[in-house]
């Protein structure tokens, strides 16, 4: 059984369809990175080995979860 969902409709099917793409999107090309390692910092397409120092231990954080400002 599903619970119904009393709460207004925010968006239409494809405006949803649409900020899922979006959201998708900024996921795939926007990863903030940073080796554990040597502390440097950037943002890429991925996550991948640290330009600095070589290492793998690098955390990668999708830039969306940061807010703007």
């Amino acid at each position: 059984m599903t619970k119904k969902n009393d709460w207004p409709q925010q968006l239409s099917p494809e405006e949803l369809a649409e900020w899922r793409r979006r959201f998708a999107e900024a996921n795939r090309v926007n990863v903030f990175c940073h080796c554990r390692q040597c502390d440097e910092e950037w943002v890429a397409s991925r996550k991948e080995a640290c330009h600095h120092c070589g290492s793998l231990n690098v955390e990668a954080i999708a830039c969306w979860q940061f807010p703007d400002g």
